[in-house]
């Protein structure tokens, strides 16, 4: 009997932290969704006034002819990638937008968006990446619909419907074979992501800085 008792007791003392143990998880669970709830909710409003001051950027930037290839051609990594052929259809590129998915974790998109052009039909191109985990991402971009004549030639095929050679920037947006969609790694995607869209004119700056101390040294030695 005595130990009976024992037992009971020994199981009344392990399972009164158990459930006070059980009662803080529960605690700790609503305070992490409420903190959820507001960080989703900060994150939300940031997004929104970034958004906002994107399309002002945006709008500023189409009165500037071509300023996306130029951007573009003082990236170092980009610049190899971009032939003079493709400015003319850069100077038709109206704006670009970047933007994340409503989870960030899960991925983002790449938009280009032109004007009515000779050159192709879509009026956006897009690229969507996706995040698969495991260091694995899914890369999927728009077709482009040439016009009659502006598609690379190339005999028995629909020109047409073809994405350009892989030496041109454009390129990029076609879609691999589904067996190569999903990649480690979308190298432009990135540097538009992460080095193009924040400061487009960052490169630019820079070489105005340059040329500014260029010609300040020139004006200096000229006083000697």
């Amino acid at each position: 009997m005595e130990e009976e008792a024992r037992a009971r007791i020994e199981h009344v003392e392990v399972l009164d932290p158990i459930q006070k143990l059980r009662q803080i998880q529960e605690e700790l669970q609503k305070v992490n969704e409420e903190s959820q709830k507001e960080i989703s909710a900060i994150v939300h409003k940031f997004m929104k006034d970034r958004n906002e001051m994107y399309k002002k950027r945006n709008m500023i930037i189409s009165k500037i002819p071509c300023f996306w290839f130029t951007a573009f051609m003082h990236n170092s990594t980009l610049q190899n990638l971009l032939k003079e052929e493709d400015r003319e259809i850069f100077c038709y590129l109206e704006s670009m937008n970047v933007e994340d998915f409503t989870d960030p974790r899960r991925g983002y998109y790449i938009a280009f968006n032109f004007r009515t052009n000779p050159i192709f039909h879509n009026r956006i191109l897009t690229k969507t990446i996706s995040f698969l985990g495991d260091g694995i991402l899914r890369s999927i971009g728009t077709t482009i619909d040439w016009k009659a004549g502006r598609g690379p030639s190339d005999a028995g095929n629909d020109a047409n419907r073809r994405p350009l050679p892989f030496d041109s920037f454009f390129s990029w947006f076609s879609s691999p074979e589904e067996d190569e969609m999903e990649v480690e790694k979308d190298l432009v995607a990135e540097i538009i992501k992460e080095e193009i869209w924040p400061n487009p004119i960052h490169g630019l700056l820079s070489i105005d800085v340059d040329q500014k101390d260029e010609d300040e040294d020139e004006d200096g030695g000229g006083n000697h």
